[in-house]
């Protein structure tokens, strides 16, 4: 068959001319052909030349058996796939020949076969288009969803497109009728407008460009800078990465905050939840946690569920401020967003933190907060007349967190070892972390962090309660400077508190009972810090070094804050070697809390004399 008469076969075959379309179109002139077995290298130049002809240019082939294909072969064209569906075109040959030869009648069985081989030999290939414009019509729309007919082939968070350029996602699929969440305003839209499939997943944009900008829940900038000069995109949402590929959290991720860095230490690849009521600091916990990893290497990620813009823009303010937009990307759905963008934001985040995760760097995201996105979803439920359960959540409201939540990971090596960590935020009610949510997300999560009101009225903040806080990943994400010096602060804290119950009954202690007290009120007090004040690791070190070794315990309470600013001072003026070397080995090696415990009795002695006009110090064991 001549070019010819191969390119007149497209141009008079009308899905052939979509396939035309198609190839013109294409960036990269490749195409990916699947087929179930091997071809014949025959068969494959036919094509490559057939595809060649048809486009106007030389068009590559890029073979790849694929045994479970459900079809003998596939051409994959960008995102659009292209049925070879040889089955099809022989059935339907097969079925007219041989009823119009058996009203003639056969003679034998071996005539009969001589008759389908014929058949057989002679029928050729047909490309059939895969359907994706499969057309629906809206029946009810309002409150940010649409209740569409048709759409028979849509498959489940597809993307479709309404009139007047406003997209949205096939959400509720049932029977006869499709809910789709709506990407835009629905003022566009009246009952009977046209819906038609696109036939891919929603896209986000991802990569560089994104650092140091706000953006909606679907990627694009509200922050006035500009458009986003990124050419990458990643599907919102995807399965999560398999076990195998997974690497153990043991690479830890610092926050800056003395009690979780030496109690609930965090792990890059890890997910800890933050807990507690309203107004308590969680969000500070969070944006701590941000302003600790500049210059670390982390790209942090910034999602805002359902929140009034005076909050957003209270923390871009900090964010600004501090430097940390330089490595920040802040993804927001306000409140008065329709309920897609809500429900979309964190999934949003993920994506755009698995790019770095997926090149080998670093990610944090956080959400902020689960509860608004429940909240989101029961709404749309609701409005889709799906089924409740248990305090009016739908029964998938489980799924939908775990989905999101088990993407956060750490690469094998030789995948690149980059990671995602997530810290979701969750509002309970009066402290309660029985409820619905919190359990739910306390089961997906590798630990929490829980801030008690009652800490926080008592001013000690941040409020975190270490008996019902815990990380799962434990000593596996602390360094060694730190994991030396935690060992003995996590016992201290336990025999203060027990210790404490005695003593508020009048019950009489001696004199080792009283050090304990001594010592584990002063450590208490030391792990008090303000908000956006993160320190460094080896500033954690330093410090909690004195207090474990007893370097604060002739130092009044009350001036345990002004210790802690004096030692930072005069380590950095008179032991600067002290800093560096924990800074650079994350460890505390022996020369080096040989010249640490010579500074701790060196600065209490001079620091009680200023204070209390006595030289005692108490010595560093």
């Amino acid at each position: 068959m001549s070019a010819d008469t191969k390119m007149e076969k497209f141009t008079h075959n009308p899905e052939a001319m979509d396939l035309v379309h198609l190839l013109k179109c294409l960036s990269e002139p490749v195409v990916i052909l699947e087929t179930q077995i091997p071809l014949d290298r025959t068969v494959i130049e036919e094509l490559k030349e057939s595809l060649s002809s048809a486009a106007g240019r030389a068009i590559e082939i890029d073979m790849k058996v694929v045994p479970h294909l459900d079809i003998g072969a596939r051409l994959i064209l960008g995102e659009r796939r292209i049925d070879l569906d040889l089955r099809r075109r022989l059935r339907e040959e097969l079925e007219t020949q041989f009823v119009a030869k058996k009203r003639e009648g056969f003679t034998t069985v071996e005539e009969t076969a001589a008759h389908l081989a014929r058949i057989i030999e002679k029928t050729e290939p047909g490309l059939r288009i895969e359907e994706l414009t499969d057309i629906g019509r809206v029946l009810q729309v309002g409150d940010g969803v649409a209740i569409v007919s048709g759409l028979r082939g849509v498959g489940s968070q597809e993307v479709v497109c309404f009139p007047r350029g406003v997209y949205g996602i096939a959400f509720n699929l049932l029977r006869d009728t499709v809910g789709c969440l709506l990407l835009g305003p629905e003022e566009e839209i009246e009952v009977g407008s046209v819906v038609e499939r696109t036939g891919r997943l929603l896209q986000i944009p991802v990569g560089e460009p994104l650092v140091g900008r706000i953006v909606n829940a679907l990627g694009q900038p509200i922050d006035g800078k500009g458009p986003l000069h990124t050419l990458r995109s990643r599907p919102a949402e995807r399965i999560a990465l398999g076990v195998v590929k997974r690497h153990p959290v043991i690479e830890p991720l610092h926050t800056g905050i003395k009690i979780i860095d030496a109690l609930v230490p965090l792990g890059r690849g890890q997910r800890e939840m933050i807990l507690g009521d309203r107004k308590i600091g969680k969000t500070t916990i969070a944006i701590d946690t941000i302003l600790s990893q500049k210059d670390a290497g982390v790209i942090c990620i910034y999602a805002a569920i359902g929140q009034k813009a005076s909050s957003v823009a209270r923390v871009v303010n900090t964010l600004q401020q501090r430097g940390a937009m330089d490595y920040t990307i802040v993804v927001v759905a306000f409140s008065n967003e329709e309920p897609a963008f809500r429900h979309l934001v964190p999934y949003t985040a993920c994506a755009m933190g698995e790019e770095f995760m997926e090149k080998g760097g670093h990610a944090l995201v956080v959400y902020d907060d689960l509860s608004k996105h429940a909240v989101t979803y029961r709404e749309i439920s609701a409005l889709l007349k799906r089924p409740i359960g248990r305090e009016a959540y739908p029964g998938d409201i489980f799924y939908i967190h775990s989905r999101l939540l088990e993407r956060a990971a750490r690469l094998r090596d030789d995948l690149g070892g980059g990671s995602l960590t997530a810290l979701p935020i969750v509002e309970t009610l009066a402290g309660d972390i029985s409820a619905f949510i919190p359990t739910n997300v306390i089961s997906i999560c590798d630990g929490q962090i829980f801030l008690d009101m009652r800490l926080f009225n008592e001013g000690f903040r941040p409020a975190m309660d270490v008996g019902l806080s815990v990380s799962r990943v434990g000593g596996m994400a602390q360094t060694r400077a730190i994991k030396k010096v935690a060992g003995h602060l996590r016992i201290d804290l336990a025999q203060y508190h027990e210790m404490a119950q005695f003593v508020k009954f009048g019950a009489e202690v001696d004199r080792a009972t009283l050090d304990q007290l001594t010592r584990g009120e002063r450590e208490r007090e030391l792990l008090k810090q303000d908000q956006h004040t993160p320190l460094s690791l080896e500033q954690q070190v330093v410090i909690l070094y004195a207090a474990v070794n007893g370097g604060l315990d002739a130092v009044p309470v009350e001036q345990v804050k002004a210790y802690e600013e004096r030692f930072f001072t005069f380590l950095e003026v008179h032991y600067p070697d002290v800093l560096r070397s924990i800074r650079e080995l994350k460890d505390l090696s022996g020369e080096t809390e040989k010249v640490l415990r010579e500074a701790v009795l060196r600065l209490t002695r001079d620091f009680l004399e200023k204070t209390t006009g006595s030289g005692a110090a108490t010595p560093v064991v």
